[in-house]
């Protein structure tokens, strides 16, 4: 079983880039928001602590986000391997990732500057129903304003307007900072540049993992 990581700061493009991987070499993309979302739509205990602290504008704790993870890389659908999107977060987080068994595992760290991240994050839009991200000028959605996912509102979140995205980008270096050591010190990690188009960013990390 094969474990690749992406991080990356707020519009770093880990997202798009777990989709391309997912798409190219069939391996599964685990993004700790879309549990968090299916868990809430679920109506189950676990979803429902998480809102409480997500509403609140708190993060999630680690013990609940680890749970949720290790319940879905139990599930026995990954066929030989998969790719984590913005997990782990925090080194307590990156160690119980690490006690997971895997074949081989590779960390790839997308380095943007802040200009790069507020220009991709202000031409996102997400779905309020589902949580779909769209972007205005690399995947809009087919109708204006409407997703193609569930037929809710699709707009700009709150949270990516410049001030915000600031403010985003310098609390993740500050907080990844030591997952990114944890990395470097196991010998897995690989630092990507993560600015220009995404096929240029993919093409580097294709390189990577081929």
């Amino acid at each position: 079983m094969k474990r690749f990581i992406l991080f990356g700061a707020p519009g770093s493009g880990k997202g798009t880039m777990g989709e391309l991987i997912q798409r190219d070499f069939g391996y599964a993309k685990i993004s700790t928001g879309d549990i968090l979302r299916a868990e809430i739509e679920r109506g189950s205990a676990d979803g429902l602590r998480a809102r409480s602290f997500m509403e609140d504008g708190g993060l999630v704790p680690d013990e609940l986000v680890i749970e949720l993870v290790r319940q879905r890389l139990e599930r026995g659908d990954l066929d030989g391997g998969y790719v984590m999107d913005g997990y782990p977060r925090t080194l307590v987080q990156a160690e119980a990732l690490t006690a997971v068994p895997s074949e081989s595992e590779r960390a790839i760290f997308l380095e943007v500057s802040e200009a790069e991240a507020i220009r991709r994050l202000q031409a996102r839009l997400t779905c309020r129903e589902c949580g779909a991200i769209y972007h205005r000028e690399n995947k809009p959605p087919r109708q204006a304003g409407v997703c193609d996912v569930c037929g809710g509102a699709v707009e700009p979140r709150a949270d990516d307007a410049a001030a915000a995205v600031r403010r985003r980008f310098r609390v993740y270096a500050r907080r990844t900072l030591p997952v990114i050591r944890y990395y470097e010190h196991r010998q897995v990690l690989a630092r990507v540049d993560g600015n220009g188009t995404a096929a240029s960013v993919y093409e580097r990390i294709r390189e990577l993992i081929s």
